[in-house]
């Protein structure tokens, strides 16, 4: 099954990122697709090829915890003091796809 491309948009859900060290940083997203993510978390990946995301997703009065493993494609010490992580999903599921991809066409 082929995953839909959703338009990219603004994002403010929270969770967790869970890095290869063991580490767990609290993160929130600033913006999402299907295909990829952007989180600020007040640390870097720390060398991490691969994390684990956990995010609290609400839309119109509907809840899901996504759950993905996921590729770091950027990580950036911004100016806020936090890191901008560029993510792109490895392996996620169909349901929080769609869950995604229904978001994302709303706020498009």
């Amino acid at each position: 099954m082929s995953i839909s491309h959703s338009p990219y948009v603004r994002c403010f859900w929270t969770g967790s990122l869970y890095l290869t060290n063991g580490m767990v940083m609290p993160i929130h997203c600033t913006h999402i697709s299907t295909q990829k993510i952007e989180v600020e978390a007040p640390g870097g990946l720390q060398g991490s090829k691969m994390v684990k995301l956990e995010l609290k997703a609400i839309h119109e009065g509907k809840t899901a915890t996504i759950v993905a493993l996921c590729d770091p494609e950027l990580d950036v010490f911004n100016e806020h003091n936090k890191h901008y992580i560029k993510l792109s999903y490895h392996t996620i599921s169909n349901k929080d796809v769609e869950f995604i991809k229904v978001f994302a066409d709303a706020h498009s």
